[in-house]
């Protein structure tokens, strides 16, 4: 089978903490990498987790908020200096033009690659991507500021019967496999059934139960909040991540959201999870 891999390389919110660096996660799918936010310090992380940067197919950014963006501008730089050559596309929000073009109007020359800026702008779930491996399609989330979540729907290729063939037991009825980002989200009742049927759901839970003033006030989600999501979604699995500073006590931060949908994990930087 091939891989469908997702490393997580950030797990914090605004403030990062001393072993945890701001969003970020690596999505390999049949050998093409996809970059998923790009918090301050994402290059390292994926140094660290010896993922290459030659190999990112495209990036796809949440929104411009600065702990999802703010390693943009070192990541463009470092894979330049790996020689890049070919054109890389940035699935952004509108307003990560500005941002984009104030980095190239001094450095672009540099690059020695094009970078192409493709504006989400979807009212409701819309395919911004696909190749024979996978579809990406974007949907807004409930935030301040435009913000964007995504899936990752596994393209698997037609199987023509033949009569010299030799059945594989497994493999005949292999479904695709999917996964979906959400970060940052207050919950609205849409998302449910946009992210239906999910392998993975990545789903923020920037705030334990008890902070839900906060959450409401920022325009994040609760534990609560993601483990409803998941469980109206039919998901598979819920990972849990961006985490508030606040948080002190993980085992019962993970313990509300499992009360409620039991599969879920509170993810770490540095993870790294095969999707079935």
């Amino acid at each position: 089978m091939s891989n469908f891999t997702l490393t997580i390389l950030g797990t914090a919110s605004a403030l990062p903490f001393s072993d945890r660096n701001p969003s970020a996660q690596a999505l390999s799918v049949h050998g093409r990498l996809f970059l998923i936010d790009c918090g301050e310090g994402t290059q390292r992380r994926m140094r660290q987790e010896h993922l290459s940067f030659a190999k990112i197919q495209a990036i796809f950014i949440s929104h411009i908020h600065g702990d999802h963006v703010f390693g943009i501008f070192g990541l463009l730089s470092t894979m330049s200096l790996y020689h890049r050559t070919g054109k890389l596309c940035i699935y952004a929000p509108r307003n990560f033009g500005p941002v984009l073009k104030f980095f190239m109007s001094w450095f672009g020359q540099e690059l020695g690659y094009e970078v192409e800026h493709v504006v989400l702008e979807a009212k409701s779930p819309e395919t911004v991507y696909e190749d024979k491996a996978v579809r990406v399609s974007a949907f807004p989330l409930n935030h301040k500021i435009d913000c964007y979540g995504f899936r990752f729907d596994e393209v698997l290729p037609e199987r023509k019967p033949s009569p010299l063939s030799v059945a594989v037991p497994g493999r005949e009825n292999r479904k695709a496999r999917s996964y979906a980002y959400c970060s940052d989200t207050a919950p609205f009742p849409q998302l449910a059934d946009w992210v239906k049927g999910v392998d993975v759901l990545y789903h923020e839970a920037t705030y334990p139960a008890g902070l839900q003033d906060k959450a409401v006030q920022y325009f994040h989600s609760t534990t609560e909040d993601a483990a409803r999501t998941a469980l109206q979604a039919g998901a598979g699995k819920l990972f849990l991540g961006h985490y508030s500073s606040r948080i002190s006590d993980f085992d019962s931060y993970l313990l509300e959201a499992r009360g409620i949908f039991e599969e879920t994990l509170a993810v770490n930087d540095g993870d790294v999870f095969e999707i079935k």
